[in-house]
């Protein structure tokens, strides 16, 4: 080695015949401003390869993405359907059974047609009247209503 001492990075190991080839710093810095206008247009083409690829990755992948995110939606919402037509129809299930009782069957005869069994009576009792009849007071109306208020306080 010479006596003159050179820093180097740690990285790079001084060896005898590097220093003979390229000792000179001067020399070294005028390779490094012609290299470096080439390194930066290099870094910047393959940069903007880099992007443009990234670019069509994107927007190749969009379209099927957004294809599954919508497939997903639909299946959410068809699930929960289907969840409410499984409990519609173990409703419809039971009233089925129920259904097939004859007691069952007679409780909705006598409760919504109103039919009896053979020798009973039915009865059905109104609520009272809660206002007389009232008539406006325009034409033909306010003839009726004297007519009305005696016929209703006539005796019979």
């Amino acid at each position: 080695m010479s006596a003159r001492t050179t820093t180097r990075s740690p990285r790079r190991p001084v060896t005898p015949d590097a220093e003979a080839r390229g000792s000179d710093a001067g020399a070294r810095a005028a390779r490094r401003t012609r290299r470096d206008p080439e390194r930066r247009r290099l870094f910047w083409q393959r940069a903007a390869v880099l992007g443009a690829l990234f670019v069509v990755a994107a927007t190749v992948l969009a379209v099927p993405a957004r294809g599954y995110l919508a497939q997903r939606s639909e299946l959410s919402a068809r699930q929960s359907e289907l969840t409410d037509l499984e409990r519609q129809n173990d409703e419809l299930s039971a009233r089925r059974d129920r259904l097939d009782d004859p007691e069952e069957i007679q409780r909705i005869a006598r409760r919504d047609y109103g039919l009896v069994a053979v020798g009973e009576e039915s009865y059905s009792i109104l609520p009272p009247a809660t206002a007389g009849l009232v008539l406006p007071r325009a034409w033909p109306f306010d003839r009726l209503g004297g007519a009305l208020e005696d016929a209703a306080t006539a005796p019979s």
